[in-house]
């Protein structure tokens, strides 16, 4: 008998997509922001985190002085 609900493949998927859309949004909400940050380096970094939104948002939160 089949589980109910999604396999386990898709339910990992889409965990990750969880992660990676709230790692995405903070991100965003995080650049838009910070008053430090030039309109040229808010649009690099937006599509930095729009375009690989898991790796782009670990790297911002990472280089990011204000922690």
């Amino acid at each position: 008998m089949p589980p109910l609900g999604l396999s386990v493949f898709e339910a990992g998927l889409t965990v990750v997509g969880v992660i990676a859309l709230v790692l995405g949004v903070s991100a965003c909400v995080s650049v838009l922001r910070n008053a430090e940050l030039s309109g040229g380096a808010k649009a690099m970094w937006l599509v930095i985190v729009a375009f690989l939104p898991i790796l782009g948002s670990m790297i911002y939160f990472g280089v990011r002085s204000d922690w």
